[in-house]
């Protein structure tokens, strides 16, 4: 259990907590971006929703804003976690956890659940605080038992997608691809489609533009284009944002935008015109970008969702690639 000890650091406003046989602290807003990025290299595969750059995001087009919590055994980190929180008319506060906490190497199952414990600490539904949280954890992971230990029940089911090993060779990384998917690309690659790759600017608004099109007349459960464009303007690498176009007789036919946090990529747009479409030039952009990534250093690439329900089209898509799906466990609140 977690005991309430906590004080305030005037010199930089950072509040502390510590569980109760005093082993594990927690920090709140003790950290900066360049340290948070750091970290960020060292934690394989890192969620996009955990990143610096995503909280930002959320302050500027959302009435949240971010706080950072990192967890200490002594002076050694053993986790990170964002959180974004809404104060409404002052004494009730909202809070979401997207994906977190994310832990570092060699960190126990005891202090696993700690950390739940510690994070948990900071929101007490009897303060009038109302948090939603979405674990970094499938239903088969340990800790889970430890939110019905917190009384926290499952509000909405798991969240799905595919990532992609890059650590892999381009050939082990064609063999796992659907057959259907690698004839696609192979027609592709002859159709004189030319690639090419940009960061900021005009191809941003261009491809962000037929996003946002493509998501309100479809009615599809994506992000808004507004939030894309706070998250490639608010990440510290300028690189880290990468749009790949295809363009047939100097015309650009097909785009994606791809976020690069760390050594994990996550797959964010994607927009097809009908012209794209009959020459399958999604396919052989998927592969440059994987081509691309891997000679940046990228390990993990995410595919950025999965469902089967709502999209059924796009998942069967993403799994044609190859990969391994996975499931978190939900949110609970």
């Amino acid at each position: 259990m977690v005991k309430s000890k906590r004080y305030k650091d005037k010199r930089n406003s950072v509040q502390r907590s510590e569980n109760s046989d005093g082993k594990l602290t927690i920090a709140w807003d003790g950290v900066n971006e360049r340290q948070w990025d750091a970290w960020m290299e060292r934690i394989s595969p890192f969620p996009i929703e955990q990143t610096w750059s995503y909280g930002q995001a959320f302050a500027g087009v959302t009435p949240y804003q971010p706080v950072h919590g990192v967890i200490y055994d002594k002076k050694l980190p053993v986790a990170i976690v964002q959180v974004v929180e809404w104060r409404i008319f002052k004494f009730l506060r909202i809070a979401k956890i997207v994906r977190g906490p994310l832990f570092f190497e060699k960190v126990s199952d005891d202090q696993r659940t700690k950390v739940l414990e510690l994070i948990y600490q900071r929101y007490s539904f009897w303060n009038f605080d109302l948090l939603f949280w979405t674990p970094e954890s499938s239903l088969c992971d340990p800790i889970i038992k430890t939110f019905n230990k917190m009384r926290m029940r499952k509000v909405v089911t798991g969240y799905s997608s595919v990532l992609l090993d890059l650590g892999q060779t381009e050939e082990a990384l064609l063999s796992q691809m659907d057959s259907k998917w690698r004839n696609q690309l192979k027609k592709s690659e002859k159709q004189g489609l030319k690639i090419k790759l940009a960061h900021q600017g005009d191809t941003v608004d261009w491809l962000l533009k037929r996003h946002e099109e493509s998501r309100k007349s479809k009615r599809l459960r994506m992000p808004a284009s507004p939030f894309i464009s706070a998250i490639s303007l608010t990440i510290r690498n300028k690189q880290g944002t990468l749009i790949f176009t295809a363009n047939k007789d100097r015309q650009p036919v097909s785009g994606i935008l791809v976020f690069k946090h760390g050594v994990t990529a996550t797959y964010y747009v994607g927009w097809n015109s009908e012209e794209g479409r009959l020459l399958n030039a999604n396919n052989l952009l998927l592969w440059f970008a994987i081509k691309e990534l891997k000679g940046r250093g990228v390990k993990w690439f995410d595919l950025g969702g999965v469902d089967g329900f709502s999209m059924a089209g796009v998942s069967r898509y993403k799994m044609g690639l190859g990969g391994n799906l996975y499931t978190l466990a939900g949110t609970y609140f």
